[in-house]
């Protein structure tokens, strides 16, 4: 679908409801949307220092709740709206993010978190009646609705990705992660996707495996930190994920052909000659 074709999407879904309607990609950025301003409300708290980045982090959160469960999930922000978050694939593969929201379900919120925010009551009212109402007993209806367009947008290949989309994502994961002790199961578990649709979409873009390319990673990262006396060997293993430092010591040693100790001596040898 092109951009235009889902912001008409969006736009129904938006008459409909009368929500703001959102398509998010698989890093939560924010690809299309109707209206595309936020509620007045949203509008104004995203214009104060780190509340923006707040509301994005509650939203990737419940997104990840709906992407664990496989449909789509309601969930409150930090203010007590409701919003509505469902995955969206592409041949099996996480592409993205249907959402609905802001909205108010039942009464309007008047938590010590908005009155923060808000402190003048008359400002408070004004901006919070900028946000659409819902009743309660409609919510669940409203929750199928976004099911049935998510899988609509699913079934249309909204966010196509391809062999080489995929193996983008995986090594944006992994440059943004090798320190953590990940592997191809985590990989395959974040990005949605079965560990053989990865290996052969890395390999056929790249022509290596998700776990050499992991490993090449992690080793030129040694390498730069060995080239200082600052870290022992214990620490640049760990900083650099591997589990311990025997096993950094294995893998280097397979790779260089040394060491990381008699590395880390030739590399302060030659310098000392040069300086």
């Amino acid at each position: 679908m092109t951009h235009s074709e889902i912001v008409s999407v969006l736009c129904d879904l938006h008459k409909i409801t009368g929500f703001r309607m959102s398509l998010h990609n698989a890093d939560f950025e924010e690809i299309a949307a109707y209206p595309e301003e936020p509620t007045a409300f949203c509008a104004y708290v995203h214009s104060l220092p780190g509340e923006y980045e707040k509301c994005r982090a509650c939203d990737r959160e419940g997104s990840h709740k709906a992407l664990a469960l496989g449909h789509a999930h309601s969930y409150h922000c930090r203010f007590g709206l409701t919003e509505v978050a469902s995955p969206l694939y592409s041949f099996g593969i996480l592409t993205g993010f249907l959402m609905m929201g802001q909205v108010t379900v039942g009464e309007s919120p008047a938590g010590e978190a908005v009155r923060r925010i808000l402190p003048e009551e008359e400002f408070r009212t004004t901006l919070l009646a900028s946000v659409p109402r819902l009743p309660e007993n409609l919510l669940s209806s409203y929750v199928r609705i976004l099911t049935v367009c998510a899988e609509y947008l699913t079934l249309s290949n909204a966010l196509d990705i391809t062999h080489h989309d995929l193996g983008a994502m995986a090594k944006n994961y992994i440059a943004q992660n090798y320190q953590r002790k990940i592997n191809l199961s985590d990989i395959c578990k974040h990005l949605a996707c079965s560990k053989s649709t990865l290996v052969n979409s890395f390999r056929k873009t790249y022509g290596t495996t998700v776990t050499a390319y992991l490993t090449e990673v992690r080793l030129k990262e040694a390498e730069k930190l060995l080239n200082t006396n600052e870290r022992t060997l214990s620490e640049i293993a760990a900083l650099c994920g591997f589990s311990d430092q025997s096993y950094f010591s294995k893998v280097f040693s397979a790779r260089m052909g040394c060491t990381p100790g008699d590395y880390r001596r030739r590399l302060h040898s030659e310098n000392s000659a040069h300086g």
